[in-house]
């Protein structure tokens, strides 16, 4: 399922330029293939350091039952261990209203592996269009090679 550690994460990361007010979604992600980048085999014989690229597309459904669909790229990168996180990613998302950028951090929801899903939690800050400059939280599940969902809030404008 998932290719590497952290690139199951990189799913997540998704989303969505929004509406000019406040407002609760959530959001189903169809990912692409992980693009595996670096990582090194350690002493031990496990694999660290690991990266990956990640496109996605997105149907967000908003608390008035307004619909947007749109596109995700995220890049990512395995933690040292007993960090917070394991996997850290970064992602753009572009659909008709504009960009935003959303930060994740994520941890494996069981034993690390390939096959585990992944629970994050993120940050989200319109970067272009009727979102720039509002930010929001947002949860997400990566519980698929191919597939996340999850949670979202916009706050106000500055």
């Amino acid at each position: 399922m998932k290719s590497q550690t952290f690139f199951a994460a990189i799913a997540a990361s998704v989303i969505f330029a929004a509406p000019a007010n406040a407002q609760n979604f959530t959001y189903d992600v169809v990912w692409k293939p992980v693009e595996s980048i670096g990582g090194m085999t350690g002493a031990d014989g496990s694999r660290g350091g690991g990266a990956g690229v990640v496109n996605g597309a997105y149907t967000t459904t908003y608390e008035d039952g307004s619909v947007q669909k749109g596109t995700v790229r995220c890049v990512g990168m395995q933690q040292p261990d007993n960090g917070l996180f394991d996997i850290h990613m970064s992602c753009t998302t572009k659909d008709t209203t504009g960009t935003a950028s959303v930060i994740w951090g994520c941890n494996y929801l069981g034993e690390p592996g390939p096959e585990t899903p992944l629970g994050c939690v993120g940050g989200i800050q319109g970067t272009s269009g009727e979102a720039k400059g509002r930010n929001g939280l947002m949860t997400m599940e990566w519980y698929s090679d191919t597939a996340s969902r999850g949670t979202g809030q916009w706050y106000r404008g500055q």
